[in-house]
């Protein structure tokens, strides 16, 4: 049986930090290079439970994973690396409110 070449996919996880006093949720999109959808699940789970360990993270239920190329296409500038659709009765603003972790929104963790 022929194996699938690997492709390029991205996978979104989800996180709570338990150690900072505001206990902020975490989304990260990470690559992955796996011959299946399910196979960069798998991959995903086990490296999120490994950024986890590093700190005091508890892993949230769910990855969403987005197939992003064939296997020898490039992955460069301007590549999309995930894509959601939302299908919400809100306008734009009410959108992007529940969205942006205004003005006490992390880029970076704290020192």
């Amino acid at each position: 049986m022929k194996q699938e070449p690997k492709a390029w996919y991205s996978a979104r996880t989800f996180y709570r930090w338990l150690t900072w006093e505001n206990r902020p949720y975490e989304e990260r999109v990470v690559l992955f290079r796996a011959r299946s959808l399910d196979e960069a699940v798998e991959l995903a789970e086990r490296e999120s439970a490994e950024y986890a360990a590093e700190s005091d993270f508890e892993v949230l239920d769910m990855v969403q994973a987005y197939r992003i190329c064939e296997g020898d296409e490039e992955v460069g500038a301007g590549t999309e690396v995930f894509s959601v659709l939302h299908a919400l009765d809100l306008s734009a603003d009410e959108f992007l409110d529940r969205y942006d972790s205004g003005p006490q929104g992390l880029s970076e963790r704290p020192a």
